[in-house]
């Protein structure tokens, strides 16, 4: 079986099995039993240009034929990105969220997060990035986890903390 078929059948056969969709580099080097590396990376790149694969942005891929279904996206796109660091949902994305803004944020996501600032154009939309020095800890009763979408999010308050404390734009906010 040719590299790129075993790419199709693996990737269908776990998004048939409960996968999101999204397969992170990791995620394929588990399913093609291949180590992280330069073939790896090679392979990536192969079934991208073939169209077995498409990018949705460094290090996350999706199969064509079988696409992420479902709501939020982009929240599940910035937990991977950011597995390794804790993040919540803040500033306009969250606002809007709650009706404290008019503007609707579609195909744009803001979040908080102890890694680095930074905004990430993805297939489905950009995912901005904003840096906060607070810990989970510190952030207790401040936040709280969202199951439905699978990410914390910013309680009223703190999101409008946020807002201000990134130098954002509060003359959006609804009495």
């Amino acid at each position: 079986m040719s590299k790129l078929r075993k790419i199709t059948e693996t990737t269908v056969k776990a998004k048939n099995g409960g996968h999101c969709g999204l397969f992170t580099t990791n995620d394929m080097g588990l399913l093609l039993k291949t180590p992280t590396g330069l073939n790896l990376n090679n392979l990536l790149y192969k079934a991208t240009k073939a169209g077995v694969l498409t990018r949705v942005c460094k290090g996350i891929y999706i199969n064509p034929l079988v696409p992420p279904t479902g709501t939020h996206l982009l929240a599940r796109i910035a937990v991977l990105l950011h597995w390794d660091k804790f993040i919540y949902i803040s500033l306009e994305s969250q606002l809007s969220h709650l009706g404290r803004i008019s503007q609707v944020m579609i195909n744009h996501l803001t979040v908080m997060t102890t890694g680095r600032s930074g905004a990430i154009k993805t297939l489905y939309g950009m995912i901005e990035f904003t840096h906060t020095k607070q810990t989970a800890k510190t952030l207790h009763g401040l936040v709280y986890f969202d199951p439905d979408v699978g990410i914390f999010r910013a309680k009223e308050e703190k999101a409008i903390k946020d807002l201000r404390r990134a130098g954002r734009n509060v003359h959006m906010l609804e009495a």
